[in-house]
């Protein structure tokens, strides 16, 4: 059975992201992780925020209504296991957000790292992530870079 690695990052959704930001880094001690600066293009843009040795990360984006929707936990897997996670949650007939069901499709291209969103039969967000970027390029054929 395929396991889970650790916890990646945390998705908090606010309703101001600059004020979030500022708070985090003040009362928390986090700071953007310029890897994925990236991500913060866009009315969805997200910023990564770290402590200094990148072992608790929080994805704060910025949404309407933010206290309504529950944040997705991401899970890091290694690349072999991110392709069976894909083909477990197919078979499972797992939903994404929009109510499709995964396949090897449903993939995002972050450009360093690969993420695959799904949700629980309840709708609470759940996120599998892998850093094998180039490893997994190969395996799916990655043809462009989603934005955050």
């Amino acid at each position: 059975m395929r396991s889970l690695g650790k916890i990646d990052h945390i998705h908090i959704r606010v309703s101001d992201s600059a004020r979030a930001t500022d708070w985090y880094s003040r009362v928390l001690g986090l700071a953007p992780d310029a890897r994925y600066r990236h991500m913060q293009e866009g009315p969805h843009g997200v910023v990564m925020m770290a402590n200094p040795s990148s072992t608790v990360r929080l994805a704060i984006s910025q949404e309407d209504g933010a206290g309504a929707i529950s944040g997705a936990i991401a899970f890091v897997v290694s690349g072999q296991d991110f392709l069976e996670w894909i083909d477990q949650l197919a078979g499972e007939r797992v939903l994404n957000s929009e109510g499709q069901t995964i396949a090897r499709d449903s993939v995002r291209d972050h450009g360093f790292f690969c993420s695959l969103s799904f949700v629980d039969p309840f709708g609470n967000p759940f996120e599998i992530v892998s850093y094998d970027h180039t490893w997994l390029s190969g395996k799916l054929k990655l043809a462009k870079r989603t934005p955050a």
